[in-house]
């Protein structure tokens, strides 16, 4: 059985945000089934080449898998606040503003899928916690 025809989601795999990054995708965005690569960081995987080149290497070849999996029209990226991995810091200076940083790399990531496969619909989010509850941000 096929996911929801055509559609890729990359976010991260931080527990605290598994429930509602699943609600938005189902009851926000109205899909049913997708592709998923969860995997800390999320997106930012993709954007390691000059730090880490096979963990970059790996991060695309797993796209490229889903990616053959079926006629893949739109992806969706998903970013977050308060995102363990980018606290991290180990590979950029301590002063990089975090969001701002998220920001560029989704953007950057849907730049290497759109050379890579094509000019597919690439939809970029960001989560932040409000109130005991996590808003999405169309980007």
């Amino acid at each position: 059985m096929n996911g929801e025809a055509g559609v890729v989601v990359i976010h991260c795999s931080d527990p605290r945000l598994q429930i509602p990054f699943q609600d938005f995708l189902r009851v926000e965005l109205g899909l049913k089934s997708y592709s998923l690569l969860a995997v800390p960081g999320g997106p930012q995987f993709l954007t390691l080449a000059e730090y880490l080149p096979k963990f970059a290497w790996a991060g695309w070849r797993w796209v490229k898998f889903v990616m053959d999996l079926g006629s893949q029209q739109r992806v969706i990226l998903i970013a977050h606040e308060d995102c363990r991995w980018y606290q991290d810091q180990r590979f950029w200076p301590e002063h990089t503003n975090l969001r701002e940083k998220q920001v560029r790399d989704l953007k950057h990531v849907r730049a290497g899928i759109q050379e890579r496969f094509g000019n597919l619909k690439v939809e970029l989010y960001y989560a932040r916690f409000r109130d005991k509850q996590v808003a999405f941000e169309a980007l």
